[in-house]
């Protein structure tokens, strides 16, 4: 099984590298032949303290297969050590947060190559055949988005609502499908923008560099709707295409 991957990421408008809090598994572009394959996008929650952090040990988490445990204790062991105020001390006693969705696929001796889908929160992934969207998960249409979706927390007292809110999905992969995992800003609009024009696979696919994705994600943070917001809204934008081959 080949399967290729594209990364691309920006930050926030008017916010600098360091402070991105979106993470992906590979880091970087990637070709690799395999039978199984795992990658995921994260995006950490701003208010919350050391967010990125978190975000990219749970997508290395779900890639490697580490324990939430131990991902749990490598966060705490680690943002213990750094010498804070007092406020940012206390804000640290909440723990980080982040959305995540994973994916995870494998190359049988069969027909029939199986995916599966983990998410918890509002990225999303888009499953995408001969330039035709098939499906999105966890989230299929734009008008669900809001502003409290479920998060994965670093602190052991927040494991069991977790749990509840992580959402799983399966189904088949055919040579050449593209599976694209997004954070929620750009899933959002990639969703509306779906919805009325249906040519966002063709949209996406065209992304092939990252001045591709600073274009276009520029354009649509300044293009201005009717109801007086943002096409794409101001935040972290990570996207990550997969495609796999047999």
């Amino acid at each position: 099984m080949r399967v290729t991957g594209k990364l691309f990421w920006m930050p926030k408008k008017g916010n600098s590298i360091e402070e991105y809090e979106d993470a992906a598994y590979p880091v970087e572009s990637f070709e690799v032949d395999v039978p199984e394959f795992k990658c995921a996008v994260a995006d950490g929650a701003t208010e919350t303290s050391f967010a990125g952090f978190w975000a990219a040990l749970l997508c290395e988490g779900f890639a490697e297969g580490y324990a939430m445990k131990e991902l749990r204790k490598t966060w705490n062991d680690a943002v213990r050590q750094k010498e804070l105020p007092w406020y940012a001390e206390e804000k640290l006693e909440k723990g980080a947060y982040a959305a995540l969705v994973g994916l995870h696929l494998k190359k049988t001796r069969g027909k029939k190559n199986p995916f599966v889908v983990e998410a918890t929160g509002d990225c999303c992934i888009l499953h995408v055949r001969e330039n035709q969207m098939l499906s999105a998960f966890p989230i299929s249409k734009s008008e669900d988005f809001n502003n409290s979706p479920a998060l994965v927390c670093s602190h052991e007292f927040a494991s069991v609502d977790a749990q509840m809110q992580k959402h799983t999905t399966k189904g088949e992969w055919k040579d050449g499908d593209s599976f694209f995992l997004l954070s929620d800003a750009i899933a959002c609009w990639a969703l509306k923008r779906q919805e009325e024009l249906q040519d966002l696979a063709n949209v996406l696919q065209n992304i092939e560099t990252q001045e591709d994705l600073n274009r276009l994600v520029d354009e649509e943070r300044q293009l201005i709707l009717e109801d007086g917001r943002p096409s794409m809204k101001n935040d972290d934008v990570t996207l990550m295409c997969v495609t796999v081959c047999s």
